[in-house]
């Protein structure tokens, strides 16, 4: 088991799929910045409700299977320090929003010495 964060547009990751980044946004996430890519070997085979499986690609993030699209969000299984930084780039550009498992959102801040740091806060 791990811990996942999720790029979605409403308060709570579970409710994704009335307000879904699209598969279509981010395709032209995927064409806009140099440093993403669909894998084309790295995937996760997930049952939908109707039972039938459907194959979704990871995203590579600088070369590396790191995100992948699920349906009606971008998830990423317990990231790193820079990974959640991407993903909070992402969530900017997708107008979203990044939160975890326990539906806490992380937001960019400042450190006491203005370095940008990431801040989560509890629903």
């Amino acid at each position: 088991m791990g811990y996942d964060l999720h790029v979605v547009r409403t308060e709570n990751w579970f409710d994704s799929e009335t307000d879904p980044v699209t598969k279509a946004e981010v395709d032209h996430l995927i064409l806009s910045d140099d440093s993403l890519a669909w894998s084309t070997a790295d995937y996760v085979d997930m049952s939908d409700d109707d039972g039938i499986v459907t194959r979704y690609y990871l995203i590579c993030w600088n070369g590396q299977p790191t995100f992948w699209w699920y349906r009606s969000e971008i998830r990423c299984k317990n990231p790193d320090e820079s990974q959640v930084f991407k993903l909070l780039e992402i969530a900017k550009t997708l107008g979203a929003m990044l939160v975890g498992d326990d539906c806490e959102r992380y937001e960019l801040g400042r450190s006491l010495f203005g370095r940008p740091k990431v801040v989560s806060r509890q629903p």
